[in-house]
């Protein structure tokens, strides 16, 4: 929550300043990261996403405690790619 609203507020700042193309051109690039795929059993780490929000040097709380014993999503890598290609 706190995120978006930092978003909100800078994009506010930022078309106030340089026009309605500049947050126009950083929702694009967002939206670009956003759909850099990985294999289903690889979790993302979102760093090119941070890298253009300006949050790749911030340690919040789930870059601590996000490590891989406590991921939710475990498998073998096959059953997971074929699950999630409908083979399975």
């Amino acid at each position: 929550m706190f995120h978006k609203n930092q978003e909100k507020m800078e994009m506010l700042v930022l078309r106030n300043t340089q026009g309605i193309h500049a947050p126009m051109r950083l929702a694009m690039e967002i939206k670009a990261a956003e759909k850099v795929g990985r294999l289903p059993f690889l979790p993302s780490s979102n760093l090119m996403k941070d890298i253009i929000l300006g949050r790749e040097d911030d340690i919040g709380f789930e870059d601590i405690l996000n490590t891989a014993e406590f991921r939710e999503q475990m498998g073998q890598p096959h059953a997971v790619v074929e699950k999630s290609l409908g083979i399975l």
